[in-house]
């Protein structure tokens, strides 16, 4: 059975970080359906498509406790990270200030993925070159018991006690390029195994001064292994493992080096029909290292969270046409927000 994905409607789950905010990786596990990260075993060529959507509203500190205030006497500032950059909100007055941030992504990647006759160390060889374009809303609001000012993205506006501040952001672009030159797969029977490098280029558009951006404005480079076990011959029935390792670069603009993160998901998908199946993934990813540089904010603070969902895949043409239908919720939420 062949296992191209051509086309996918899926959810997303790159998150954005709260109080206390870090720099994020690129990786977002959500997308991915259970058996996505097997290679195929026979030379193919292919498009694929991912249109990923991403909401959330509600932000956990670094303790996992959900933040929606904060008190104020004389001026604060709460670092908010936003997908992909560290925004600072400077809050000046005396009063208990109430945070509403509220974020809408839709990403979409549409890519060629190649499995070609080459071999090495007995694995074929694959690649996957992916460009990706989306767009992104921020809203920002600032409510409160007193007077007083609250500056956003270079924005300033001023509240009372009986009105709020409200800044509403959004950009549409071009993402950072997705690239996958290496990429081997093992098979037997009753297994699948594979082994990749990819590498995001700071393509996509990104201003450390907006508050809404599509690219992150850093490299990353990722390694990632994939094991499948099929209990059965015919392949119905698959447990998926698959763990993901992200280095980054220093950002274009500014002297922060994101920390390295860790993503490990697992999975099971089983075919009820030729042409249907159903599955649960399950992801945790949290950050290693320390951000580090100068412009680093908290840097002894690290993000996590964790996420499940289920997904249905439809063959709507056999062997080569596809549409999966998937859906994440996250929780256990560490110094990001955490959405669906």
């Amino acid at each position: 059975m062949k296992r191209i994905l051509i086309t996918s409607i899926l959810l997303i789950t790159s998150a954005v970080s709260t109080s206390y905010a870090g720099e994020m990786g690129h990786y977002s596990p959500a997308p991915m359906a259970v058996r996505d990260f097997a290679m195929p075993r026979e030379p193919v060529k292919a498009f694929v498509s991912y249109n990923t959507f991403y909401n959330a509203d509600e932000f956990r500190n670094k303790n996992g406790d959900k933040v929606n205030s904060v008190s104020v006497t004389g001026s604060r500032t709460v670092n908010v990270g936003l997908l992909n950059q560290t925004l600072p909100i400077d809050i000046t007055g005396t009063a208990t200030i109430g945070i509403d941030l509220d974020i809408d992504v839709f990403l979409q990647g549409v890519g060629y993925l190649q499995i070609t006759d080459k071999k090495f160390f007995g694995g074929r060889y694959g690649y996957v070159v992916m460009p990706m374009w989306g767009s992104t809303n921020v809203e920002v609001e600032v409510s409160a018991d007193a007077t007083g000012t609250a500056s956003i993205g270079g924005i300033s506006k001023a509240f009372t006690a009986a009105t709020s501040a409200k800044i509403d952001h959004d950009a549409t672009g071009f993402a950072d390029l997705f690239i996958k030159p290496i990429w081997l797969g093992w098979s037997d029977t009753h297994y699948d195994v594979g082994l990749s490098w990819s590498a995001y280029l700071p393509t996509g558009y990104y201003d450390k001064d907006e508050i809404a951006n599509i690219g992150h404005g850093y490299f990353t480079s990722q390694t990632q292994a994939s094991f499948y076990y099929y209990p059965f011959e015919d392949m119905s029935t698959a447990f998926m493992f698959t763990p993901t390792w992200e280095w980054h670069s220093k950002k274009i603009d500014k002297d922060v080096t994101p920390g390295q993160n860790m993503t490990i998901e697992y999975g099971i998908g089983q075919y009820l029909h030729e042409r249907f199946e159903i599955g649960v993934h399950g992801y945790h990813q949290w950050q290693i290292t320390e951000d580090g540089g100068s412009s680093a904010t908290n840097k002894d603070v690290k993000d996590k969270v964790s996420g499940i969902g289920g997904q249905m895949t439809y063959w709507a043409i056999k062997e080569k046409c596809a549409l999966v239908g998937k859906f994440v919720q996250e929780y256990g939420a560490e110094d990001r927000l955490q959405g669906q």
